[in-house]
Order: structure tokens, then C-alpha cells, then sequence
């Protein structure tokens, strides 16, 4: 069982990275967790979500989003967070259930894809794949974000 905090840095760990040193196109680092029914069962009860809403011939399967909480991970063990990240957007695309009633492996992966300025602030917006450990896509996610171009201090 792999849960989000064993995964993704806290943003006080580290000087964080400042949005210059995002690298377009290079590949993060894979990330392989499990997705275990324990987890699926606290998500689902923390989001307060109805289970007969995910119910696909006859089997009960977890809530797509239940990856959101893993889509940051990926992206801050490549990049470390700085402290006033700011999440303005992010897309989803859904390929295959991720079952209930199972362990499923899951690997995390993806790429910045681009980095631009708005109204002087700057712009991250990367992707974030999640695959099944055989390969099968599970699902995909480009998020924008904005990066503040300094670190804050701890007071």
C-alpha cells in the first residue's frame, strides 16, 4: 500500500526549484506504487463518493480520480516544490478502470511540456501518465501551474 505522502516531497524539504530549471521534454522519473483497496476505500470515503457510481459490468471500480492525489508526486521528484506553487488547471483523460477489489501496480511518468509567462508571472504545464505495471494506460493528466520565481522563507 502506497500512500500520496510516502511518495511526494513536502515543500519545506527543499530550496525548491525556480521555473528556469524546468526542462522541456525531459522525461520525470518513473514513479511505481500500489493502488491498494484500503486506499480506494479512504478515498472514497474522504471524498464522500457514491460507489454505485462506479460500478462497470457487474464490478465495482474505483474512482478515476482517485489518481489526482498521486499527480503531483510525479512532478516533484523531478522537480522539488517550491513553497507558493499555485495550481490553475489540469485536464484529465480516462483509458481503463482501476479495480476496487485488487492491488493494482501503477507507474507514474511524464514530461514538462511547456513553460511560459503571463501578466510577469511564470507558467508551468507538464503531463502525467499512469500506467498499469503490464503497460496498460490508466490514465492521463496535463496541469499548468505557476511557479513563483523565489523561494519564500521560513519565518
Amino acid at each position: 500500500m502506497t500512500r500520496p505522502s510516502d511518495l511526494k516531497p513536502r515543500e519545506d524539504e527543499s530550496p525548491g526549484t525556480p521555473p528556469e530549471a524546468y526542462e522541456i521534454g525531459k522525461a520525470l522519473p518513473e514513479m511505481p506504487f500500489s493502488l491498494t483497496p484500503e486506499i480506494v476505500e479512504e478515498y472514497m470515503t474522504a471524498v464522500d463518493a457514491d460507489p454505485t457510481l462506479y460500478v462497470i459490468d457487474g464490478r465495482q471500480a474505483a474512482p478515476p480520480n482517485v489518481l489526482a492525489v498521486y499527480l503531483l508526486a510525479i512532478l516533484y521528484r523531478g522537480y522539488p516544490p517550491t513553497q507558493g506553487i499555485i495550481l490553475t488547471d489540469v485536464s484529465w483523460r480516462f483509458h481503463h478502470p482501476i479495480w476496487a477489489d485488487e492491488t493494482t501496480e501503477i507507474v507514474g511518468g511524464g514530461r514538462v511540456t511547456e513553460r511560459f509567462e503571463r501578466r510577469g508571472k511564470q507558467f508551468i504545464r507538464w503531463q502525467g501518465d499512469f500506467t498499469r505495471g503490464d503497460g496498460l494506460a490508466l490514465a492521463s493528466a496535463v496541469n499548468t501551474m505557476y511557479v513563483p520565481a523565489r523561494r519564500y522563507e521560513k519565518r
